[in-house]
């Protein structure tokens, strides 16, 4: 796990639940239609998950089952997005602890090939 922690504090109805937060590593890949950012998240289910765009910033936060000397792990990170992504077809799964999240591109970003005639 990353060494960047900040600890954090959630109030649940009976019990405070302390958080260490993480920054999980990523890798991102791009093609001609669309970006993909596979992020490592063990212990989090897709019900302990929030992806959310707001002012072309693309938040990530996971809650894990993992614990951090005796405090639950929570996963945040956080990046800025071209605005040559087309916002509403994100797609986001998680599966073995990897989200992957693809971000397509407008269709003003694309790459759009030319046909050349001879005459």
């Amino acid at each position: 796990m990353s060494e960047d922690t900040v600890k954090t504090e959630v109030v649940t109805e009976n019990t405070p639940i302390e958080y260490t937060d993480y920054r999980p590593p990523v890798d991102i890949y791009e093609n001609d239609g669309s970006m993909k950012i596979y992020m490592d998240m063990p212990g989090v289910s897709n019900e302990n998950i929030s992806v959310d765009v707001e002012d072309q910033i693309l938040t990530v936060i996971g809650d894990s089952e993992l614990k951090d000397e005796g405090r639950a792990v929570r996963f945040k990170r956080r990046f800025s997005i071209s605005k040559e992504v087309n916002v509403s077809g994100i797609r986001a799964k998680i599966k073995d602890g990897v989200l992957e999240m693809v971000l397509p591109k407008a269709e003003s970003a694309k790459v759009h090939k030319i046909k050349v005639s001879t005459e």
